[in-house]
C-alpha cells in the first residue's frame, strides 16, 4: 500500500477546488454556516491520509447531526457506521446513507405507522397506515450498506477530500439563486420530493441520480438535525459545482442584483393601500408618499369575521 499512487485520482475541479467553492458560496449566496461536503468510500478505497479523520470520540450522533457540527464548527468527520452511532438509533437516516441496515419494521410499513402493543405506548406515526408508508418507500433513495465502508462529512471551505455531494442549507431565497446558477448554462431544473427523509430525497438522491435535489424538509431535519424552520436543503453533485461557482462570480462581476430587498408580504405598499386611494407601482418610493389607511392585517380581518386565526405568524 505504501507504493500505491493515490494521486492519480485527484481532480482539478476546473479551477474551483472545494475550498474555493465553499468561500464562493458563502460570499455570493450570503450563507450562514458552511456548505457541507459529503463523500462515500467503498471498502479499501479511502486514501490513508484521511484515516486521521475517522471519528472515534465519545459523542454519539446521527450522521445529519455531525453535518450540523461541520456546518457551524468547521469540523471534519469520517463515520464508519458503528463507533459514532447512538443506541438505539432514532431514525433510518444512517441506513439511507449506507452506514447500516434499515430497521426491520420499515419495509413492512409498520415502522412509521404502528407501535408494538407490548411497548405500552400508542402514538401517531408519520403515516396513517402501513400501506401509505410502503407506498412512500418506493420514493426512497438508499445507498446500499455493504458497498460502503466510510462516509465523509466536512465544511466545504475546509474540505480535505474530494466530495461527491455538496449540501447547501439556507433560506429559500438563497437556495433559489443557487438553483438558478445551476440552470444558467445547462437549463436543467433541480427536482424536489418532500415526504421521504431529507437524507434520502436530497443528499442520497443527488448522489445516486447525479441531479441537484432540494426538499422542504422532514421530521428528522427539523427535529433530530435541528435545521431552522425557514431553511431548506439543496444537494448538488460535486461535478456541477465549478459551473455553479463560476456563474455566481460572473453575476457579481457583471452587476447582477441577487436579492430583491423590498419589504415582504403585508409590508408591501400595494397590499396596504386602500381601494379608494390612488396608487401606481413605485409610488411608495417617492419622498412625499403617505398611505391614508391604517392597515388592518390578515389576522385581524379574520377575527372580525369570526373565523379562526393563529396567535402569531411563523416565518
Amino acid at each position: 500500500m505504501s507504493d500505491f499512487d493515490w494521486s492519480v485520482y485527484d481532480r482539478k475541479w476546473l479551477g474551483y477546488p472545494p475550498k474555493r467553492q465553499g468561500e464562493t458560496l458563502i460570499r455570493e449566496l450570503e450563507l450562514y454556516g458552511d456548505p457541507i461536503s459529503l463523500a462515500w468510500w467503498p471498502h479499501k478505497t479511502m486514501p490513508p491520509r484521511l484515516e486521521q479523520h475517522i471519528y472515534k470520540g465519545p459523542i454519539k450522533l446521527m450522521h445529519c447531526q455531525f453535518m450540523q457540527r461541520a456546518r457551524f464548527r468547521g469540523e471534519t468527520y469520517i463515520l464508519d457506521g458503528i463507533t459514532s452511532r447512538p443506541a438505539p438509533p432514532v431514525c433510518n437516516g444512517d441506513a439511507y446513507m449506507g452506514l447500516t441496515d434499515v430497521f426491520p419494521n420499515l419495509m413492512s410499513g409498520t415502522g412509521h405507522t404502528r407501535a408494538d402493543p407490548e411497548s405500552g405506548e400508542a402514538q401517531l406515526g408519520i403515516y396513517g397506515t402501513p400501506a401509505a408508508s410502503r407506498r412512500n418507500l418506493n420514493k426512497d433513495y438508499s445507498i446500499i450498506p455493504p458497498d460502503i465502508q466510510y462516509m465523509g462529512i466536512a465544511p466545504l471551505s475546509e474540505c480535505p477530500f474530494d466530495p461527491d455531494v455538496i449540501v447547501i442549507i439556507g433560506n429559500p431565497r438563497q437556495a433559489t439563486m443557487a438553483c438558478r446558477a445551476l440552470e444558467y448554462y445547462s437549463g436543467l431544473t433541480p427536482k424536489s420530493e418532500t415526504g421521504p427523509g431529507t437524507c434520502s430525497s436530497s443528499w442520497a438522491a443527488a448522489f445516486l441520480k447525479g441531479e441537484a435535489r432540494y426538499t422542504l424538509g422532514c421530521h428528522g431535519v427539523f427535529g433530530t438535525m435541528g435545521v431552522d424552520s425557514n431553511e431548506v436543503c439543496l444537494s448538488i453533485p460535486s461535478e456541477q459545482m465549478p459551473a455553479l461557482c463560476e456563474t455566481l462570480e460572473h453575476w457579481r462581476e457583471k452587476g447582477k442584483v441577487m436579492y430583491n430587498e423590498s419589504p415582504p408580504n403585508e409590508e408591501r405598499e400595494f397590499v396596504r393601500v386602500a381601494n379608494d386611494e390612488a396608487y401606481l407601482k413605485g409610488d411608495y418610493q417617492k419622498p412625499d408618499y403617505e398611505s391614508a389607511e391604517v392597515y388592518e392585517g390578515w389576522v385581524e380581518r379574520r377575527r372580525k369575521k369570526g373565523k379562526w386565526a393563529p396567535k402569531e405568524l411563523h416565518y
